[in-house]
């Protein structure tokens, strides 16, 4: 599953205002759950998937929260707290003209007050020229804020290795009824699709790539300490991805879905290129020390920025974390011929 809760604030209250959780339902024989959740103030649809019906449902129903409210940041929201005010420089090499909207935000090591470009914080399709995306946003009661910044971190080190894949991913796919669970991986070939799982060592966590493919092709990332747990995030992101209704996307975001999906082939032959086969021994294995620093300052280490956590609503509920240096933030279109599949 996701990365197990540290020093960085993790549990995220219930909703406030209401969701329409509008369905679970089980799928690869009941090895998984897929919830989906609507809130009525934007019409956002969001999927989820769990190995229990509750982890499903809880994902849906905070997802849903947090999407609703970056999809009705208005365009010109100014922040009139006092801050450190970052502009798009800081997020995006080539920036183009800052729009001056603000969000507040605050720094989740020195806990100060910072006022954000909104072009990197509101998700929905916007007049302007950077790419909204959904890295970041919280998606679990359960973990919450670091399973966020495992997010950020998970897109930004796959998105560096597609635009150069220096270091070999290690293949895993053999090996999925040790990773997921015996039940699931039975089910995959009994319903048509096929499970390309790949594995990217990182100091101190573990990054996965996995495609579900058959008839199209989702794939998603994820970060955990383990490489096990992040296979198994990794899988059920592919698989909630699989069921989402592109429809309600950014125009960026599902027509990169879109490329994903019809050329199945060229993205899985481009991640099998680097891949090596991985040593099962290393499954259970972290790569940190005994006492692993908190996701929060792996981030700052790697991104030479803290984190950033948004919080938005009446309650300043979070709902989103963004970071410096993260290769999260583009303009659109991405401009090239085999986007990276993950946004």
């Amino acid at each position: 599953m996701a990365p197990k809760p540290d020093s960085t604030p993790s549990a995220i209250s219930a909703p406030r205002s209401p969701v329409h959780l509008q369905e679970v339902a089980e799928c690869f024989g009941g090895e998984a759950y897929l919830a989906y959740a609507q809130r009525p103030e934007s019409g956002v649809v969001t999927v989820a998937a769990g190995f229990t019906p509750d982890v499903a449902r809880g994902r849906a129903k905070v997802r849903a929260a947090a999407l609703d409210a970056l999809y009705q940041l208005p365009d010109g929201v100014t922040e009139r707290r006092a801050g450190r005010e970052l502009s798009l420089a800081d997020f995006m090499p080539e920036p183009p003209a800052d729009n001056r909207a603000r969000v507040g935000g605050v720094g989740l090591l020195s806990r100060e007050r910072y006022l954000l470009p909104a072009e990197v914080v509101w998700m929905g399709d916007r007049d302007c020229r950077v790419e909204p995306t959904a890295v970041g946003v919280i998606g679990d009661t359960y973990e919450g804020v670091s399973g966020a910044i495992a997010d950020l971190l998970a897109h930004d080190m796959v998105t560096r290795w597609w635009a150069n894949p220096r270091m070999p991913l290690l293949r895993v796919s053999d090996h999925l009824d040790a990773l997921i669970s015996p039940g699931a991986a039975a089910a995959v070939p009994a319903l048509g699709l096929r499970v390309s799982a790949f594995v990217l060592p990182g100091p101190d966590f573990q990054i996965a790539v996995v495609g579900l493919s058959g008839e199209g092709t989702t794939i998603a990332t994820a970060a955990a300490r383990s490489a096990r747990e992040a296979v198994r995030e990794a899988f059920l992101r592919a698989v909630a991805a699989r069921s989402e209704p592109w429809n309600t996307l950014s125009t960026a975001d599902s027509l990169r879905r879109l490329t994903v999906w019809h050329r199945e082939v060229d993205y899985l032959a481009y991640l099998e290129w680097s891949a090596l086969d991985a040593d099962p021994s290393a499954f259970d294995r972290s790569e940190a020390a005994d006492e692993p620093p908190s996701w929060a300052d792996i981030a700052a280490r790697r991104f030479g920025h803290e984190p950033i956590l948004v919080g938005l609503g009446a309650f300043d509920d979070p709902v989103k974390v963004v970071c410096p240096g993260a290769a999260c933030y583009r303009t659109v279109p991405p401009g090239t011929t085999l986007p990276c599949p993950v946004p």
